[in-house]
């Protein structure tokens, strides 16, 4: 099994955007980059980014940038690509008739899996700026450095630098008997489910917070796992560790209140409830559904996506 191939095929994670010089110290050189006509900026609220109604990227160049209201903190640099130099920066507003602010969750699957993974990243930077504007230690202001990889706090007694977040989490699709282990949240839309996931926690493995969250949401045991890629997710700053497992068990408690439902799905039934409309999976921009395409297409004849593609349930 090829991990760097699985990896790349994730949504968020195919871009080989140039980072060699993300971390720009000399403000100066900063400032060159972004002065120049081969800087482009891309404008993120919230989760949100700005595409055409063709989804085609928006980025804005250096005099439009300068021209207008658009930005509330010095751009982070981003990289490098074919010669043009992108940055992201957080906005209060979209502009013009054929452009809009859409969310990013929503609509990765519909764009090209360069420009997904590119504004996923400008919306990891920016959501961790705008979560870390204060000192965690002291509680005074930061101040972007570094072409704003680096947070830097403002206090004279104190001046600690803060680097960009990354929650690790373990996803996992548990097999017992030609069968996987999906579960629902409350929360979510209604007939949605998904592959177990949760944090790792201090002091454990990867492998380890698998197996306790597993048995934390659902009271399965798990025996073996097997990795199978990763995938950043930003949302909103989560590097998500996709892993296969075989269960030990089958009976299901759902012991910590995590989930309302979770239960075994045959192919079979998997099939069935697609083609009639009372099963909705994980969004296509998720490792959760790569996990279970995966499962699904090695013993069937027709492809998992097909299925979801042809339930107009399915968005």
């Amino acid at each position: 099994m090829n991990h760097l191939n699985l990896s790349q095929l994730n949504i968020f994670s195919s871009y080989t955007i140039d980072r060699s010089d993300h971390n720009i110290g000399d403000p100066r050189t900063l400032n060159e980059l972004s002065e120049s006509g081969h800087a482009r900026f891309l404008p993120i609220t919230g989760y949100k980014v700005m595409v055409t109604e063709n989804l085609e990227v928006v980025t804005i160049d250096v005099t439009e940038f300068r021209s207008q209201e658009y930005y509330k903190k010095p751009p982070v640099y981003l990289g490098r690509d074919n010669g043009l130099h992108y940055f992201a920066v957080s906005v209060d507003i979209g502009h013009g008739k054929t452009q809009e602010f859409r969310d990013l969750r929503s609509l990765a699957p519909l764009l090209d899996k360069n420009d997904a993974a590119l504004l996923g990243y400008a919306v990891m930077m920016i959501t961790w700026q705008r979560n870390h504007r204060f000192c965690g230690v002291c509680g005074a202001p930061t101040i972007s450095i570094s072409s704003g990889h680096i947070l830097k706090c403002s206090g004279d007694n104190c001046g600690i630098e803060h680097y960009p977040r990354i929650d690790p989490a373990v996803i996992v699709l548990v097999e017992n008997a030609e069968r996987v282990l999906l579960g629902r949240k409350s929360d979510w839309p209604e007939k949605r489910y998904s592959a177990i996931a949760g944090f790792i926690e201090p002091g454990e493995s990867a492998e380890q917070a698998l197996v306790r969250e597993v048995a934390e949401e659902t009271g399965v045991e798990v025996a073996e796992v097997s990795y199978q890629s990763s995938q950043p997710w930003p949302f909103p700053g989560s590097l998500m560790l996709g892993y296969f497992a075989k269960a030990s068990t089958d009976q299901i408690q759902l012991r910590d209140g995590e989930l309302q439902e979770a239960r075994w799905f045959t192919r079979e039934e998997l099939s069935r409830n697609l083609e009639n409309g009372t099963f909705l999976p994980p969004t296509a921009a998720s490792i959760s559904f790569s996990l279970m395409e995966t499962w699904f297409n090695q013993s069937s004849n027709i492809p998992f996506r097909m299925l979801c593609e042809n339930n107009t349930t399915v968005r």
